[in-house]
């Protein structure tokens, strides 16, 4: 069992080091990576985080006010 799990964790990492590789190459030659769907779905991930990492801050401050009391 031990050696299935070590198996696909170095094919995990063979695959990503392999997509790691194609996407630093493309880079180089100037083309995109993504398509503009794809970077409008990542712009759109970043500013979901944003406004998660904001309301996140904000129950905080509001849980250390309670504590405090």
């Amino acid at each position: 069992m031990i050696a299935l799990v070590l198996a696909m964790l170095v094919c995990v990492v063979l695959g990503g080091l392999v997509v790691a590789f194609v996407a630093v190459e493309a880079r180089r030659d100037g083309r995109e990576v993504l398509t503009p769907e794809g970077e409008e779905l990542l712009a759109s991930a970043r500013r979901r985080q944003e406004a998660l990492v904001e309301r996140g801050e904000q129950v905080a401050r509001r849980t250390v006010h309670a504590v405090r009391k």
